[in-house]
């Protein structure tokens, strides 16, 4: 009777039979284990290309470099389409950033990781800029065997660094010419605020001391003359000095400090003090704060409001101005209002007011120059804030500036 060969016993230990519960289980688990390892593939390189990377591998002694998959797509190739070697990546290296490539191989060569930043081109001949990550590959015994690398396609980046280059460039640029027009408005200012003054102030005291000396000479005709050209004169006066006035605003250092409100209001009251009188105006005053703010601008601002209330008020009815604050904690900002019960104006012109020698009346009616409220305007924009005027027709006018307490 012949009996079978006895079974190996190692084989019987390491090789389940087949058709058993653990050669079935282990063929599972082998399946198992490779849709994972495929699924783990298939997840890195959809995170490289999102991320717009691929990886590469280079082992020492070969000149060979294995690309991933996205690395073909990334260069603009087919899987497979090309074999890849450090030849090729030199030949496709824009030749400026040549020492930079071999400087990298140079030190993956000694066992450092690299880092870098150069400039290659695809298969389209399309420029590319790529930042280059490489980390040295070690066997069991810690000896360097090769590099792993990770490229990053930074083209839009450098051509994001390159707009912006430009665009500081174009605002230094702007900056030195705005600096050049700042400079000729000094010379203007200067200009004007003596060689024009002067001038003008010699014109109007020559004509009224004709006026005054030698009026019995003159015949009615010609006083009237005088009286208009030194009306002329004071006008033109006027108008230098709100031009002045308006430059300085424009070219000020906006050096701000802490003051009282109510304390410039005063001071402004004093300069009006003729006008007030004159008028009877009846000024009432609201709980006023400290603010902070550039001093004179404010003052400015007051200034031209305040003229503008007593000058435009209804003919046989005293003026009466209004000037309140409050604070409004939903914005954090200062709101000041100033309002009158004069001669108002057309809501269409509520723009149009704040234009540069925009005049709603005639010269004969309400002498002026049409800058005061432009002023006004530059006041509030210089403190980041706003003027609105709301008014109708024979119901008086009124102001609101808002500005934010952290620039007041």
């Amino acid at each position: 009777m012949n009996t079978p060969p006895p079974t190996p016993l190692t084989n019987s230990l390491i090789q389940p039979a087949e058709g058993s519960p653990a050669h079935e289980s282990g063929v599972e688990q082998l399946l198992d284990m490779r849709a994972k390892l495929l699924i783990r593939e298939a997840q890195l390189s959809q995170a490289q290309r999102m991320a717009g990377m691929a990886s590469w591998e280079w082992y020492f002694g070969d000149t060979k470099i294995r690309w991933s998959p996205e690395m073909y797509v990334f260069w603009g190739y087919e899987p497979n389409e090309i074999e890849v070697d450090l030849a090729t990546v030199a030949q496709s290296t824009h030749p400026g950033d040549l020492p930079v490539l071999e400087a990298a191989v140079a030190k993956a060569l000694q066992g450092d990781d690299l880092e870098m930043e150069y400039r290659r081109y695809d298969k389209f001949g399309r420029e590319i800029y790529i930042h280059t990550i490489g980390r040295i590959v070690h066997d069991e015994a810690g000896k360097a065997i090769g590099v792993f690398g990770v490229d990053m396609n930074i083209t839009r980046q450098k051509e994001q660094e390159r707009q912006l280059r430009e665009l500081n460039e174009t605002l230094a640029r702007q900056n030195q010419q705005l600096e050049q027009r700042n400079a000729e408005l000094s010379s203007f200012t200067h200009v004007a605020s003596h060689d024009l003054q002067e001038p003008l102030r010699k014109i109007k005291s020559f004509n009224q001391m004709i006026l005054d000396q030698e009026a019995e000479r003159l015949s009615e005709r010609g006083r009237e003359f005088f009286k208009r050209s030194i009306g002329a004169a004071a006008r033109m006066q006027e108008l230098i000095h709100d031009l002045l006035n308006y430059a300085r605003i424009n070219g000020a250092e906006h050096v701000s400090e802490t003051f009282s409100l109510a304390d410039l209001v005063t001071e402004v009251q004093t300069d009006l003090q003729e006008a007030i009188t004159k008028s009877q105006a009846v000024i009432r005053l609201s709980e006023l704060p400290e603010i902070t703010a550039v001093r004179f601008m404010f003052g400015q601002l007051l200034q031209n409001l305040l003229s503008n209330a007593l000058k435009f008020h209804r003919p046989g009815q005293p003026p009466v101005v209004t000037i309140s604050h409050q604070y409004l904690p939903a914005s954090n900002e200062h709101e000041l209002t100033i309002s009158d019960e004069g001669i108002g104006f057309s809501p269409q012109y509520r723009e149009r007011i704040f234009q540069l020698f925009q005049r709603l009346h005639s010269q004969s009616e309400y002498p002026g120059t049409g800058i005061g409220l432009a002023i006004c305007q530059r006041v509030m924009h210089n403190h980041g804030g706003s003027i609105e005027a709301h008014s109708q027709p024979g119901e008086g006018a009124t102001f609101v500036m808002r500005w934010p307490l952290a620039n007041a």
